[in-house]
């Protein structure tokens, strides 16, 4: 189980990183780097919901692996729809 204070400062960070990832698209023309960065923060952020917020930190390896391994090939697919 993890504490209330952890879990508090997990969602100030994905709260920070979404502000941040936002700003970072309204400021800037699109280019690819730029979606790699957002797919970096996404992948990041969907690591962290994936580990503490669904409680599949402690969950048998098969469970973890195919949560964690669904972010970054969604991610991947973005990309290469993005570059081509």
């Amino acid at each position: 189980m993890t504490g209330k204070y952890t879990l508090t400062g997990l969602w100030l960070l994905l709260l920070l990183l979404t502000i941040a990832m936002a700003l970072l698209t309204e400021s800037y023309r699109i280019t690819f780097g730029l979606v790699a960065i957002v797919l970096l923060g996404s992948v990041i952020k969907a690591s962290l919901l994936v580990e503490y917020f669904m409680g599949l930190k402690q969950a048998p390896l098969m469970w973890r692996g195919l949560m964690l391994a669904y972010i970054p090939v969604l991610a991947v697919c973005i990309s290469l729809t993005y570059a081509f």
